[in-house]
């Protein structure tokens, strides 16, 4: 099964990248911007074909792609001079061809989206993190109380609760919240209590335990780890929403992705902890294992889908992060000079997306390394 994952995760990323870098070969060649080579994957270079001026190549590390264009990243002032170099270009012309790789994964994403979503009746629900409002669609916020672990010789463990169980109620009261249980718990303490359960496959059963008055340190009156994940439940349900959907929902998880990303940083800056981010960053081997679990389902067609359109917009967003050597760094230096009607010295601007190629090398060996050892675990 991995041998297949894997096989799948390559087309999948391969789909992906060359319809990113697509975006820029196309954008240039419609401006007469020579195209030196279309590449799948990064050097060294297993196989390249020349046509025409472009060579198209396929390359050993199947992470990535690049379009090589005529005059970029170039000193030479002949080079430059040339009309159909990339530096020759009128600065908008320039800026069209770095957004234009984004514009296209964001634009898969969209058509992806809405075939996932109309796939499931233009619904679709979503954990939250943080409280979040999404946009163009109607948005329900529900709450609800898991059993995260269960103490040994507990009330809990007597009654034969499992993990994973959901707590509807207690004593009839419907819960929201994980404090409400708690609460209710605490004012039945020594008496018996009746809850209403749903295991994983969708049962409910009722039990009746007695909450301990004085339970050992370090655990609760039930004796139970609680969990109360809040999902909020999107319906696209009017003509307008079901039409724009694809695009907003892309919207929407791509602000949502990134406040989320924002809060993460910030604890982990507060914390001066790693933690925060190492736990919520998937590299390759990461992203290779939830791709797995989603193929071993009885019906992995639509969650793959929307797995590949999330990959999608995560793509376009960390490529327009402005940093060097991704194309929001790149966009960066063309706004500069755009605002101030002048190029950056073209010797600094190579040697800062130089270092960046080498500082966004090193995270993906730190992210794989991470994702390794989170697996062996």
């Amino acid at each position: 099964m991995i041998v297949l994952t894997i096989i799948i995760l390559i087309i999948t990323l391969a789909v992906l990248v060359l319809s990113h870098e697509f975006g820029h070969f196309y954008t240039a060649k419609k401006f007469g911007i020579k195209v030196l080579e279309f590449g799948f994957g990064l050097p060294p270079r297993i196989w390249g074909r020349q046509i025409g001026e472009t060579i198209y190549s396929i390359n050993w590390l199947p992470i990535g792609g690049f379009v090589r264009l005529f005059g970029e990243d170039e000193t030479n002032k002949e080079v430059l001079d040339n009309p159909k170099s990339f530096a020759a270009h009128p600065v908008w012309q320039r800026i069209v061809v770095v957004i234009a790789g984004v514009c296209m994964n964001l634009l898969l994403a969209a058509l992806i989206f809405y075939i996932v979503l109309a796939s499931q009746s233009f619904k679709q629900d979503i954990p939250l993190i943080t409280p979040f409002h999404f946009i163009g669609v109607t948005q329900t916020n529900e709450t609800n109380v898991y059993v995260g672990g269960v103490s040994k010789d507990s009330p809990a463990s007597m009654a034969d609760i499992k993990v994973g169980d959901q707590i509807i109620n207690i004593n009839g009261e419907i819960l929201d919240s994980s404090e409400k249980l708690i609460e209710v718990t605490k004012n039945n303490a020594g008496k018996e209590v009746t809850l209403t359960l749903k295991n994983q496959s969708g049962q409910t059963r009722t039990v009746q335990l007695i909450p301990r008055i004085h339970p050992p340190k370090g655990e609760g009156a039930m004796g139970v780890l609680l969990e109360a994940p809040t999902v909020a439940h999107l319906n696209y349900s009017s003509f307008p929403q079901r039409l724009a959907s694809g695009f907003t929902h892309s919207y929407n998880l791509g602000a949502y992705s990134l406040v989320v990303f924002a809060q993460l940083i910030g604890a982990s800056l507060k914390t001066h902890n790693i933690q925060p981010l190492q736990g919520n960053i998937a590299g390759p081997v990461g992203v290779t294992k939830i791709a797995g679990l989603i193929l071993q389902t009885s019906s992995p067609l639509i969650p793959y889908l929307n797995f590949i359109a999330l990959l999608s917009l995560n793509l376009a967003l960390v490529n327009i992060i402005p940093f060097p050597a991704l194309d929001g760094g790149r966009l960066f230096f063309l706004l500069i000079e755009a605002i101030f009607r002048r190029k950056v010295n073209p010797d600094v601007e190579r040697l800062i997306h130089s270092i960046g190629m080498v500082v966004l090398i090193v995270l993906i060996v730190v992210v794989t390394y991470l994702d390794i050892t989170r697996s062996a675990y």
